[in-house]
């Protein structure tokens, strides 16, 4: 999986490389006027540039245009190399584990719930994974817990940004003839807006046309699966979760086959503020 010798897998290494290679058809500019044409830090540029991780979608559409690529042929490189990168990491030897006991923890309700997932997340060392795909948008919450929750994922990737961390969000958007419920709608403007500096945060939109809520995953590292299940009011939850890579693999290879197939958080806002 990594021939680098500083651990670095091979897709980010070749990504860099193609990065660096615009760099120069650009006429080689410097990282700082890169930075400030992406609207990003100087050490985020650096970071792309020398592969030290595969950045985001949305920063590497920045980049792009900072540097006057194509977006239409590099968000085709930027996807076959984030595929890439999530198979390796599913057959690597992390993956490659023995079945054993699920050790299950229930939640009966939704403070119970956020209150346990916001302390995983907290101990998180480098990747969390989640969904929401519910009727209403998240500011809905009223529990203190569960605004906590929302929080500290965010806090997370503010404080990990440097280290190589992610946070990957599919949001299930309620749609109707094509067009987000408006609260929605609202809501992810709010949301682009709060995240769109934050290096280690992204976000997909998956549309939603069921007149009912989902379940939802919280993928935490390669240990804890949390799983949530709505009730028929607008505050009621409950879940559980399991700790186990082989347990949690499944959902991770699910995640990561839709992950590659939505529209991001940026696309979507941008193509219904028309």
């Amino acid at each position: 999986m990594e021939d680098d010798p500083r651990g670095v897998p091979d897709p980010v290494l070749r990504f860099a490389a193609e990065l660096r290679g615009l760099r120069i058809t650009a006429g080689n500019p410097q990282v700082k006027t890169i930075a400030a044409e992406a609207k990003c830090s100087a050490s985020t540029v650096s970071e792309a540039l020398n592969g030290r991780r595969l950045p985001g979608e949305t920063l590497t559409r920045r980049l792009v245009a900072a540097l006057g690529g194509d977006w239409n042929h590099w968000r085709a490189l930027w996807r076959e190399a984030r595929t890439e990168l999530d198979t390796l990491k599913r057959k690597g030897p992390s993956a490659q584990v023995e079945a054993s006991r699920a050790d299950m923890v229930s939640y009966p309700d939704a403070s119970s719930f956020y209150r346990a997932c916001t302390a995983r997340i907290r101990a998180a060392r480098r990747e969390i994974r989640l969904t929401y795909v519910r009727l209403h948008p998240p500011d809905h919450w009223v529990a203190d817990e569960v605004i906590a929750y929302y929080g500290t994922v965010l806090q997370w990737a503010r404080e990990h940004s440097g280290e190589g961390g992610s946070v990957r969000r599919i949001i299930g958007v309620p749609e109707r003839d094509g067009l987000p419920r408006a609260a929605y709608l609202r809501w992810l403007r709010e949301h682009q807006a709060e995240v769109g500096d934050l290096y280690a945060y992204e976000a997909r939109v998956m549309p939603w046309t069921a007149a009912c809520a989902w379940h939802n995953a919280g993928l935490v590292d390669d240990s804890v699966t949390f799983l949530s299940f709505s009730g028929a009011g607008r505050q009621q939850l409950k879940g559980f979760s399991v700790e186990g890579a082989a347990f949690q693999a499944y959902f991770a290879e699910s995640f990561d086959r839709a992950w590659g197939a939505l529209e991001s958080l940026e696309a979507y806002v941008a193509r219904h503020s028309g």
